[in-house]
């Protein structure tokens, strides 16, 4: 199977990860007034693409793996796979992903759980695709890696990337791009996140790269615009199309 990327395919102009946490469907056909959703077997769920996905709790999650009841994917860039992930979990990005994929080889009825630390985002652009290949059992872990992190679930771990730092990043696009994703990347790739346009244009996230510095190159690409800074630069005021 040869697989496509998720890139610069969110919308007209957009160079941005597609799709995102937006409609849902409730238990009983409506959402809940916090906008989530449930999938009738009392998970939340999330569209991504059109595809609806239940998000399962890190905690059940860890369960299945215990049990070996399911198998896990890990949508990040490689760079923060190698630097830290579940135990067993084979790499299959979200973005980038053309070639052969480890999932090619599963049967269909594979209880499949993805994850990334967006902390759902990626995770469900990828569970959303497995679905459309035929996958029927296919979760995103809801509070992502950091969640499994946070709860001392067993990871595999560069002992050099043991303590990656966690920097903030804010910034601003066209308003009429709400709901739309920024992307924001090392330069050559190897490391990935993203953040949703809010309704007044503005958006945020938190980004856990390893290997860099203060001088560490990125890329952020709006659907208005492409810039690139370094983490310093980007982490100490917002980010514009002038910036």
């Amino acid at each position: 199977m040869n697989r496509r990327s998720f890139l610069a395919v969110a919308g007209s102009g957009s160079l941005g990860i597609a799709a995102g946490c937006l409609d849902d469907i409730g238990i009983d056909g409506t959402s809940n007034d916090d906008g989530s959703t449930d999938d009738g077997s009392g998970y939340e769920t999330e569209s991504f693409q059109g595809t609806d996905v239940p998000l399962v709790p890190v905690d059940e999650a860890y369960e299945w793996y215990e049990n070996e009841e399911a198998r896990f994917v890990d949508t990040r860039g490689m760079g923060q796979y190698d630097a830290g992930h579940i135990p067993d979990a084979v790499y299959s990005p979200a973005v980038g992903g053309d070639g052969t994929d480890p999932t090619d080889e599963w049967a269909h009825d594979t209880r499949i759980v993805t994850y990334c630390s967006c902390p759902h985002t990626l995770a469900g652009q990828r569970a959303a695709e497995l679905k459309s290949e035929g996958f029927e059992n296919v979760y995103a872990i809801d509070e992502g890696y950091g969640g499994w992190e946070d709860a001392e679930y067993p990871t595999e771990q560069n002992d050099q990337n043991a303590n990656v730092e966690t920097h903030a990043i804010e910034g601003e696009a066209d308003a009429s791009n709400a709901g739309e994703y920024v992307d924001i990347s090392t330069v050559e790739g190897s490391n990935y996140e993203v953040a949703t346009i809010q309704s007044n244009g503005t958006y945020e996230t938190e980004i856990r790269f390893p290997d860099v510095t203060a001088e560490t190159e990125l890329i952020v690409e709006a659907p208005d615009y492409t810039v690139e800074g370094t983490l310093e630069e980007f982490t100490t005021e917002p980010i514009t199309a002038d910036s």
